[in-house]
């Protein structure tokens, strides 16, 4: 069980973190997941085996939800409610989507200024490659965004990321609250 100590109205010196506690501590844990996950995506622009990578730490986003939550039902031997449980998962994502929307910022707006066309011509590449009709289409309409400078700006970008991540996260932490609620704990821990 994780403990606080030393603050003034706790028992004995200590005191159970709530679920919001744990929401921002597991959110600050999440965030730099969900930034390493970004550059390795970044960087896989230039080295493709990485988007490899960056599937597997994506379809690990759901079992490190589970990690969270679990451990915080453990922790109330069983006794934490679903809606506790939720709250706890959708405190996760939303302060691990600012940590990740910080760094995403940071890199777009000062470190690669160029990131979004980049993406753009990377799309029409590959695209233009593909050789199919409905291809080629995706790949003139990436063009014309190109050539009427309509490329989104890196605010937008990180926000639309944000908010994504926000209401996926909650989804997910609906479904793995649920999924951790069913799962019983031993007894005696």
């Amino acid at each position: 069980m994780e403990w606080n100590s030393g603050k003034s109205g706790d028992t004995d010196g200590r005191k159970i973190k709530n679920i919001y506690a744990r929401g921002a501590d597991d959110g600050f844990r999440l965030g730099l997941y969900l930034s390493v996950m970004f550059f390795l995506a970044v960087a896989s622009l230039s080295v493709p085996l990485l988007n490899m990578a960056v599937v597997v730490m994506a379809l690990g986003v759901p079992v490190l939800t589970y990690v969270f939550l679990r451990r915080t039902h453990v922790a109330a031997h069983g006794m934490t409610v679903f809606s506790a449980l939720w709250m706890q998962g959708i405190t996760t994502f939303a302060c691990g989507s600012l940590l990740f929307g910080a760094v995403s910022l940071i890199y777009m707006r000062w470190i690669n200024p160029g990131f979004m066309l980049d993406v753009l011509n990377a799309g029409v590449d590959y695209y233009s490659a593909a050789g199919t009709e409905g291809a080629k289409a995706i790949a003139d309409e990436l063009q014309m965004i190109i050539n009427s400078k309509a490329i989104p700006t890196p605010l937008n970008v990180t926000f639309g990321w944000m908010w994504l991540g926000m209401f996926s996260g909650s989804l997910l932490s609906m479904l793995v609250a649920a999924v951790v609620k069913f799962k019983k704990v031993p007894a005696g821990r």
